[in-house]
């Protein structure tokens, strides 16, 4: 039906930058929040707004996934913000809990019951919480009000703030995926099935150890949580993996499928696989919405990156598949224009019913009558390009049958060499909002300038393609096109960094809840990130591929050349970053989220001398030790000095919770008493010739006279064989040092 789905590329920000998701989808703006009676059957009495173009629009637009975050991290402390599914500060060793518990309000149909507590760490100096729209709050402990802001009072270690939330929507749509009621979310009483609301939280904390928000949804009673989709109640959860992806069927009591759970899965998983256009989210959850009591106002909804909800009374066999249509839209990762906005539900309808085709469970004859309502009146006479000519859905109607034709169009160009998958996949891969020459150009890549031309006709004025005969269709769709997707290899190794601290593989990872930017990894000043990537042809058709490496939407290197039906090739991409940031790194359509923390502090802990006593001038081998008590790497400055000169200054770096020693020979070659330091470590004396009988190990004049001897240092050139064969031999002990 419809998608609202905010953006996946929103980069993990470290230096005070705020990332915004947004929403895909089209429709009917506005929404109205009412009570809800517990026990009856209803429909809503909301009207369908109007008077703009959206409001003419046939899908149901329910806002943005609120996406957001801000970060500021200093040597010092920092502080950081987070609205919805956004995160901050990845993999810190350091976490400031968050839990949002739903429950039931039976006496208050319409509105369910929120607690937001949190768990803080001792660093935290500051806390901070919003509270969403329209919530109306109950209790608090550990915080207190400032409009709709909560102030921790620095004080509760398990502050909470307890609110009630309106959750009832309704909207009035129609097309293909239009149903007779209204409701789009509801509260039943007994059970509710809902968009989650955002948890906005502000912390502030002292130190160089970040802090990060980590977040969790519970149920209280029995309930199943997505990413932005709740049911509260009883429910049975059916899960199966396939092609990277984890599906989860939420099957309520109340629900009565038309269809077995096992074959609906069958038909999700099949899709993951004939749709190749990257942006595979980790977590598909799809919720079967009861219609025993709810006059759904649509057959389904997708919203956020991976929930949707579907009737539990949709059928798979059939062109009009909603199951399909809504897991399409999950796989739609582009941003549009108001020019641009008629592809959401086009290609979301068109892909529904020609995939329901390709997996036996639609007949093919029912294909072209169901795109062929695109070319009758009022739809044949919208322009998709304007969606205030939009009238009973043609967004829907017609701009299916457009891009069904320019799919068909693209093969015949291509010998079935491509599709319009191949351009779908590079709309999702595009970094910025996709617009009318951004599309255009797309299509004029994979298909030529005759297709571009269909395009600009079809969209901006009242022309309408025809549809092709089934004949046509056996002919140009019997074949399978090259279907080539690219992304980093989904393997253990296919993430890994390289530099001073470390060299190992890492375990990207999204925290619970939060799927908006991808997978994130934690790097360090001066480390590189390595990503394996992958490119596959799982069509019938060779063809030729590009695999594009971006750094923060700029092209950073690319690799091309032919792949045959069925082949894997690999390739490997570096970044080095030299200093803490933000950043992400793109693969095909896969993203990574990158965040570059400066190092933490090493020190020097102890300093000690081979022999503090020499009869005569000669050599002496100095030992620093250097200790990294955190659990993240870092690095030191050593410096070494005799007396007032600087014999060596080096910056040494240490894996996390890491201890290094560094050996050094100096040569003093007068008599005389000698000082050698070493950042906070206790100085070493050391005396030759006739100040080695004077007594004491102590310095208890350091930089007398006797430090002023005059001496040289094995880190550089040495006066004599002695030295020069100590220098040897501290060369190779180091060496193993460093290998071990």
């Amino acid at each position: 039906m419809t998608s609202v789905s905010a953006s996946h590329t929103a980069a993990l920000a470290l230096v005070a930058l705020l990332l915004v998701g947004s929403l895909a989808g089209t429709g009917v703006t506005g929404a109205t929040n009412d009570g809800l009676p517990a026990d009856a059957a209803f429909e809503a009495s909301v009207a369908s707004p109007s008077g703009s173009d959206d409001a003419v629009a046939s899908a149901a637009d329910v806002g943005n996934a609120p996406s957001a975050s801000s970060v500021t991290v200093t040597d010092r402390g920092g502080r950081a913000s987070v609205t919805g599914a956004a995160s901050a500060v990845a993999d810190s060793g350091t976490t400031l809990g968050m839990t949002q518990r739903l429950s039931l309000t039976p006496d208050r149909p319409g509105s369910i019951g929120v607690t937001v507590s949190y768990s803080v760490p001792d660093s935290l100096t500051t806390l901070r919480t919003e509270m969403p729209e329209d919530a109306t709050v109950t209790g608090t402990r550990g915080f207190a009000p400032n409009g709709s802001v909560h102030e921790w009072d620095e004080e509760t270690e398990s502050p909470s703030v307890t609110y009630s939330f309106a959750v009832n929507e309704t909207r009035e749509v129609t097309g293909p995926e239009g149903a007779d009621g209204r409701y789009l979310f509801v509260d039943a009483g007994e059970w509710a099935l809902f968009k989650r609301p955002p948890v906005s939280t502000t912390w502030g904390w002292r130190g160089g150890e970040p802090v990060e928000l980590s977040r969790s949804v519970e149920t209280a009673g029995p309930g199943v949580a997505g990413d932005w989709m709740v049911y509260l109640g009883q429910a049975d959860t059916r899960e199966r993996s396939a092609h990277g992806q984890q599906f989860r069927l939420v099957v309520p009591d109340r629900a009565s499928l038309s269809e077995a759970p096992d074959e609906i899965l069958d038909s999700l998983t099949t899709a993951s696989n004939q749709l190749r256009v990257g942006d595979r989210d980790d977590t598909v959850v799809a919720f079967a919405a009861p219609t025993t009591a709810v006059e759904w106002g649509v057959r389904g909804l997708q919203y956020g990156e991976a929930d949707m909800w579907i009737r539990d009374a949709e059928e798979l066999d059939t062109v009009e598949n909603t199951w399909l249509h809504e897991y399409v839209h999950t796989r739609q990762d582009y941003e549009t224009t108001a020019a641009t906005r008629w592809s959401v539900e086009g290609m979301a309808t068109y892909y529904g019913a020609h995939l329901a085709v390709q997996q036996g469970r639609a007949p093919l004859s029912d294909l072209g009558p169901f795109l062929g309502r695109g070319e009758a009146p009022p739809q044949s006479g919208a322009v998709l390009a304007t969606p205030s000519t939009w009238a009973n859905a043609a967004n829907y109607w017609k701009g299916s049958l457009v891009a069904g034709d320019l799919d068909r169009r693209i093969r015949i160009a291509t010998d079935s060499e491509r599709s319009l998958q191949t351009a779908f996949s590079r709309l999702n891969a595009h970094p910025e909002t996709v617009g009318e020459g951004t599309l255009a150009a797309a299509v004029a890549d994979v298909g030529g300038s005759p297709v571009r031309d269909a395009l600009g006709r079809f969209t901006t004025t009242t022309a309408v393609p025809e549809m092709w005969s089934r004949a046509t269709h056996e002919s140009v769709f019997g074949t399978t096109p090259a279907r080539v997707s690219v992304g980093y290899a989904h393997a253990p190794d296919a993430v890994s960094v390289s530099g001073p601290y470390r060299n190992e593989t890492l375990d990207p990872v999204a925290a619970p809840g939060q799927t908006d930017d991808g997978p994130k990894v934690s790097v360090y000043a001066g480390e590189t990130v390595v990503l394996n990537a992958t490119v596959t042809n799982a069509g019938e058709v060779a063809t030729e591929y590009e695999a594009r490496f971006l750094v923060d939407g700029s092209l950073a290197a690319a690799e091309t050349g032919p792949i045959q039906p069925g082949e894997t090739v690999s390739h490997t991409f570096r970044r080095t970053f030299e200093r803490s940031g933000s950043h992400v790194l793109a693969v095909g359509s896969d993203e990574l989220s990158v965040a570059v923390h400066d190092p933490a502090e090493a020190t020097v802990t102890a300093l000690a001398a081979n022999r503090t006593r020499l009869a005569d001038p000669g050599a002496v081998e100095l030992t620093a030790t250097l200790n990294n008590t955190h659990a993240v790497p870092a690095r030191g400055t050593l410096t070494l000095t005799r007396g007032e000169e600087t014999l060596r200054n080096r910056t040494v770096a240490l894996g996390p919770n890491a201890e290094r020693t560094v050996t050094a020979t100096t040569t003093l070659s007068t008599d005389g008493r000698y000082t050698f330091r070493a950042g906070e470590a206790d100085p070493v004396v050391v005396r030759v010739g006739e100040s080695a009988n004077n007594g004491g190990d102590g310095d208890t004049n350091p930089g007398t006279e006797g430090d002023e001897s005059g001496g040289a240092t094995g880190f550089g050139p040495g006066p004599g064989p002695v030295a020069a064969l100590v220098a040897v031999l501290l060369g190779a002990a180091l060496v193993a040092r460093r290998r071990d």
